[in-house]
């Protein structure tokens, strides 16, 4: 049953469907409380005719695609190209495929004033934006009316978004398109733009500056972390890293599933049959399957699901390192590809405390790791010995060289 006869925040993924569907534009989305969105009908110009219940991709999940997909573990060859990646990269290359046809991808970046959103990309420059992980609920504005128009223009069309998104996309659209790719992503749970807002003006009260290009992964340095440029009063800009999750709080209640979308935990799409051609992800525990692959700089996940996904992956598996694997090797340390995620306790208040005593309040307390300060203490510990090393180092080949 939809989310309009229920009122059941569970119950709506805020896919934005049954908005960009209706003929006479009489729903809206309005924030709620935790700033997530839901959509409102305007009874006065509504003509009842049910569109908007129907495309519900919650209250009427479809599942058609392959129940046995062809997984795959996979890395770019191209090292240049696998750094600037979240993952292993295969993203890249079906977007940059889909680009050099003159097609058009569709993703989400983080903008200039840290919101996240869907945007389109025609070339590679724009590719770049789509580029990385983005842990927060994309906003979708017209998207799904951008894909139509492109397709119905006949041109080459890449989506890439949550499970529920790319459900809702198909359930917009209504009919299959052969120029048509979708990528869904095996997703923790999405939290709200609002959170995010406050994590950044967290970091700006705390470091005393302005941030910009934030990534909440960086592959060069080993995945997991917070990255972020700050842009000082005095006008010089800095580079400052969290090298883990549970240094950020805002990554540290994502990680715990603290934050999530109310619809997040009763997700119809964490699970096989998956909604895109070609599911991505990290294959996390690569190393346990796959010893001889370098990791280092992330794996990717790849369940090839329908045709169009086949026909795509054939394309593009020259472009990447890859081992054939199955779902419940896959599934041993992401679980979400199979199931959703379990509420934390603290999700039934955090919204609120933030809202009563301040997001700082909830940052040192419940968005901390117990052990945070043996965390700084290793850390300062592992830095302290690399430093060390490395003056031993160049003092013993300053000896060999020089005779010193």
């Amino acid at each position: 049953m939809s989310y309009f006869k229920t009122a059941d925040k569970k119950d709506c993924c805020g896919c934005t469907s049954c908005v960009q569907s209706c003929p006479v534009h009489a729903i809206h989305f309005e924030k709620d409380n935790e700033g997530f969105e839901y959509p409102v009908i305007d009874r006065e110009t509504c003509i009842d005719c049910g569109l908007c219940e129907r495309v519900c991709p919650v209250a009427n999940p479809k599942y058609e695609n392959s129940e046995s997909p062809d997984v795959y573990a996979a890395l770019l060859s191209d090292v240049n190209q696998l750094i600037k990646s979240s993952s292993g990269g295969v993203f890249y290359a079906i977007a940059k495929w889909v680009i050099d046809r003159g097609g058009i991808v569709f993703g989400a970046t983080i903008d200039e004033h840290n919101q996240v959103r869907h945007i389109s990309a025609e070339n590679e420059d724009e590719l770049q934006a789509l580029r990385g992980s983005k842990y927060v609920q994309s906003a979708l504005n017209e998207t799904f009316n951008q894909v139509k128009e492109s397709l119905k223009q006949g041109r080459l069309c890449y989506f890439v978004g949550t499970g529920c998104q790319v459900a809702g996309l198909y359930a917009y659209l209504r009919k299959k398109y052969d120029t048509l790719i979708t990528s869904d992503l095996v997703c923790h749970g999405v939290p709200s733009q609002w959170l995010f807002d406050k994590h950044i003006d967290y970091l700006e009260r705390k470091y005393h500056g302005v941030v910009s290009d934030y990534r909440f992964r960086n592959n060069a340095i080993g995945g997991g972390c917070e990255l972020f440029k700050l842009a000082t009063p005095k006008g010089k800009v800095r580079e400052l890293i969290n090298p883990t999750y549970n240094l950020s709080p805002y990554l540290y209640s994502f990680m715990y599933a603290m934050t999530y979308r109310y619809s997040c935990y009763d997700c119809k799409f964490a699970k096989v049959p998956r909604q895109g051609d070609i599911t991505l992800a990290d294959f996390w525990g690569s190393k346990e399957f796959f010893p001889e692959m370098d990791n280092s700089k992330g794996i990717s996940l790849c369940l090839v699901n329908t045709e169009q996904g086949r026909r795509i992956w054939d394309i593009v598996k020259d472009k990447c390192e890859y081992r054939s694997s199955n779902v419940e090797d896959a599934a041993k340390y992401n679980g979400n590809l199979v199931h959703t995620s379990s509420p934390h306790p603290n999700r039934s208040f955090v919204y609120k405390k933030i809202k009563d005593e301040g997001y700082d309040v909830v940052a040192k307390n419940e968005f901390r790791i117990e052990h945070y300060n043996r965390v700084l203490l290793n850390l300062w510990i592992n830095k302290s010995r690399l430093l060390s090393n490395l003056v031993k180092g160049m003092s013993r080949l300053k000896h060999k060289v020089f005779g010193q």
